[in-house]
């Protein structure tokens, strides 16, 4: 099978989403399938504003069966301000009354600005037998593959990545559910999702599939982390701490996991605890940190990106991880925490619930409630056989239910379905 995919963003670019994509592109390659990524040349998450630099054209990286072609970015006028302010207008006119999904797919190619797509996408040879678009907050390249589709006849599939938020009147989910971006997945031959919980956020929100198929995700395996104490004496840290694994903002939680550590700080059986939080530090929380009392910034370790030997060993020394945020569809360090026999709490929001199992494998608590988290946390610490018997079952739920052989499994099952579907359009 000649499968295609395009998403916004593709390793090296550290992000879940784009390490899914590239985890299941491989999949798919080991069962001897050719897999076409067409993506963006950003490695990280400020070049979707900041554009990747210079006149760079189209390019092309080979493996064998899977061929990687990366367009430019441009920068958006006004940088990141700019873009959350273009966003914010298309959700305000999507609001409006009447048809806007048009309007709305030609504002879509400023999210983000990618060159030259089309191009690459019409000069494809051979044609895929199946499109699959990726990412639907940034869907720049999932409106091009829905269009590169329809145009030649190819049966079309999407991976939303839908961030639902934790309720029916969440504003994150405004950002999933324009009416073009609503066209993208009631128009695809099957809309692929990672947990139950993202079908049921497509049934709240009134968008209706042609066919919705939970597939799951995949965690690939752990490198083996060889100088787990260097790691922890290069960025300062001592036992006990928390982790926090993820881009640092507010719909991530890492806000309400910073109030919630300060707040045990002020206990004297945890005057010591920390917080380590690793990933792409956004503006809104430097200027959180920037307000809090110096005792409390003491208890918070800004890390950065980390590298992946950096970040295994974080997980496997750390007391827990935390990730309760309402803008994961997945929430794959959840998994690879469990590989360490690491306990989780996360939020009772978007995807997570639908890997957490509540008391059996993790914990969960409201999004926002940081009271209810820094109970979760203070429990954790305090009762060693229950994170002990949470972690391994984790561990265990993994390694029965979270392979990428599964999940390739399932996406070509669908993908066949899919084509079945274009070739009986097409004979009737």
């Amino acid at each position: 099978m000649q499968i295609l995919f395009a998403t916004p963003g593709f390793p090296p670019f550290n992000g879940g989403g784009e390490r899914y994509a590239r985890s299941l592109a491989q999949a798919l390659v080991a069962q001897e399938h050719a897999v076409t990524v067409v993506t963006s040349q950003a490695v990280e998450e400020a070049q979707f504003w900041e554009g990747t630099g210079g006149e760079a054209g189209i390019s092309r990286e080979e493996n064998g069966p899977l061929t990687v072609i990366r367009c430019p970015i441009a920068p958006f006028p006004g940088g990141r301000p700019g873009l959350l302010a273009w966003r914010k207008a298309m959700v305000l006119y999507a609001a409006l009354p009447g048809a806007q999904a048009r309007i709305l797919r030609h504002m879509a190619r400023r999210v983000p600005p990618l060159q030259h797509v089309d191009t690459a996408l019409a000069h494809l040879s051979p044609l895929p037998d199946v499109v699959n678009g990726f990412n639907l907050s940034w869907e720049h390249a999932m409106v091009a593959a829905w269009r590169f589709a329809r145009q030649n006849g190819i049966s079309y599939v999407a991976t939303p990545f839908a961030h639902f938020g934790e309720s029916g009147r969440a504003r994150v989910a405004r950002n999933a559910t324009m009416s073009h971006q609503r066209q993208l997945l009631q128009d695809a031959e099957a809309v692929l999702t990672l947990t139950p919980m993202e079908n049921k956020g497509l049934h709240r929100w009134r968008i209706h599939p042609r066919r919705a198929v939970v597939i799951g995700g995949g965690v690939d395996e752990p490198p083996r982390v060889d100088d787990a104490p260097g790691v922890l004496h290069r960025h300062e840290l001592q036992k006990p701490f928390v982790l926090f694994l993820g881009r640092v903002n507010y719909d991530k939680g890492a806000v309400h996991a910073a109030a919630a550590v300060t707040r045990l700080r002020l206990e004297s059986a945890h005057q010591t605890l920390t917080l380590a939080l690793a990933g792409h530090v956004m503006p809104e929380f430097k200027e959180y940190m920037a307000q809090l009392p110096p005792q409390a910034q003491e208890g918070l370790r800004l890390l950065g990106v980390v590298d992946e030997n950096a970040k295994h060993a974080l997980l496997q020394e750390a007391s827990m991880l935390l990730l309760p945020s309402r803008a994961d569809s997945l929430g794959i360090v959840l998994l690879e925490a469990w590989q360490h026999s690491t306990p989780v709490v996360g939020a009772r929001a978007g995807g997570i619930p639908g890997v957490i199992d509540d008391e059996e494998n993790g914990l969960l608590v409201p999004f926002g409630d940081e009271e209810a988290l820094a109970a979760a946390v203070r429990r954790l610490l305090e009762d060693e056989p229950l994170r002990r018997r949470l972690g391994r079952c984790g561990q265990r739920k993994v390694r029965q239910s979270y392979t990428w052989e599964q999940v390739a499994g399932r996406a070509l099952s669908a993908y066949r379905r899919a084509i079945s579907d274009i070739a009986h359009q097409e004979g009737s």
